[in-house]
């Protein structure tokens, strides 16, 4: 009987296990990560314990789904397969357009009904609290402009509003009355006088004739060429906003490329082996250009993921002073004393500003802020008698915040009784004040 078959067989399986073993322990073949979150889940310890009462090899076993040799290859090679024959995924946030068009969920559902519903399905609520939040807008626009802090909202078109001949067909969206955020905001800036510039009909415009891509197939934020264009016209607003001079950025002559963040990034989370889009990336490039009359303002942008295609394509430390970045009124980014807004000196660098950018997407307006309007105007507002809070509430405030001791006590005392910090703030001041006056 010749058996070479069966020992060629065993051999090759043998090699397959040493293989499997060896990645799993040493991984001495790196892997390209795959994209999304996950919560990371850590080898769990032997004890004694753990073994006899069963939860290391329960541990054990969700470690290994984590873990295992060539994890990145078998999940890609596993969504390839479902993109390939069956045209799926299991990415429950990406919907699927005409001609492979790729968008998230949240923007379908803005195009053919309204994002107001996942917070209330009230129309009359809604107009309430957008027409409140305006209002406050508005009074701290009056407010900071006396410190000669200028604060302007930046309104982006979504994906859904330039590129909608590819959206999926509507099978699930049916109140369409609903009451959409860039519109309400739009008109009610415009009768408050509130500070903004508008990029959905701009967006709308250069669509017809704008010679690369606004937004790219397979990403969900706009272009980071479109980006490039767009914060050139930033600049030139916040120099007329602020009566300063900026320095300008030459804006180079666009060029294929190799496709960069976030112009695929939607792609990227369907961890795929082969790329959906097979057509052209355009970039160009940025130089400061120096200029000796120049100011460099400090700008604080706090809004949504918009501003990180910005921050790609130009050397904002060459056009400004400071330049944080507070990512959904939340995580700071570009500052190296802070990494928390709840952490931050909110007087001083209200104060201390140059400009301060609200940069929202259309789908994203919905949360204007993130808090940060109400959190402002809880520390600059009295609305007890309708009015700026005086110098002396705001001297006190600010030296709550200089007060490390202090402001980690106010920081305690807001957590139990559940409001914000700048809340907390502003009503500790107000009774200090009241208690010596009496």
């Amino acid at each position: 009987m010749n058996n070479k078959p069966y020992n060629t067989l065993l051999i090759i399986t043998l090699v397959l296990f040493i293989i499997l073993f060896v990645q799993s322990v040493f991984h001495p073949i790196s892997l390209k990560s795959l994209k999304g979150f996950y919560n990371p889940v850590d080898k769990p310890d032997l004890t004694y314990k753990s073994l006899t009462d069963g939860s290391y090899q329960r541990d054990f076993e969700e470690y290994k789904r984590y873990s295992f040799a060539f994890r990145e290859w078998s999940i890609r090679l596993y969504n390839q397969y479902l993109w390939t024959c069956y045209h799926k995924t299991y990415n429950g946030w990406i919907d699927i357009g005409k001609n492979d068009w790729l968008y998230e969920s949240e923007f379908v559902r803005d195009h053919y009904e309204s994002m107001m519903y996942k917070y209330t399905s009230d129309a009359t609520e809604m107009a309430t609290i957008f027409n409140e939040n305006a209002q406050k807008l508005c009074k701290l626009q009056e407010i900071l402009a006396k410190h000669n802090t200028h604060i302007f909202v930046n309104m982006i078109p979504g994906k859904d509003v330039i590129c909608p001949e590819n959206l999926p067909d509507n099978t699930q969206y049916f109140h369409p009355e609903g009451i959409h955020a860039y519109d309400f905001y739009k008109q009610r800036f415009d009768e408050l006088g509130v500070n903004y510039i508008d990029f959905v009909p701009v967006f709308k415009s250069e669509k017809e004739t704008a010679d690369y891509p606004l937004f790219y197939q397979t990403g969900t934020h706009w272009s980071n060429i479109a980006a490039t264009h767009a914060f050139d016209s930033i600049m030139r607003y916040m120099e007329n906003l602020g009566g300063m001079n900026i320095k300008n950025v030459e804006v180079g002559e666009k060029h294929k490329g190799k496709v960069r963040e976030p112009d695929d990034d939607l792609e990227q989370l369907f961890n795929l082996m082969f790329p959906i889009n097979k057509g052209d990336y355009y970039y160009t490039d940025t130089r400061v250009i120096d200029d000796p009359t120049a100011v460099m303002p400090k700008l604080i942008t706090i809004g949504d993921s918009f501003f990180w295609t910005i921050s790609y394509n130009f050397n904002l430390g060459g056009i400004f002073r400071e330049y944080p970045y507070w990512y959904y009124n939340s995580t700071i980014y570009f500052d190296k004393r802070y990494n928390s807004t709840k952490d931050v000196n909110m007087i001083d660098e209200l104060f201390n500003a140059d400009f301060i950018m609200l940069n929202y997407c259309t789908v994203q307006l919905y949360k204007l802020g993130n808090g940060f309007i109400d959190n402002a105007f809880a520390l600059l507002y009295d609305d007890e008698i309708n009015a700026p809070m005086s110098d002396e509430i705001i001297d006190i405030e600010r030296r709550i915040y200089s007060d490390s001791e202090w402001f980690n006590s106010v920081k305690e005392k807001a957590a139990r009784n559940n409001i914000s910090i700048e809340k907390q703030v502003a009503l500790d001041a107000k009774y200090i004040i009241n208690q010596s006056e009496n």
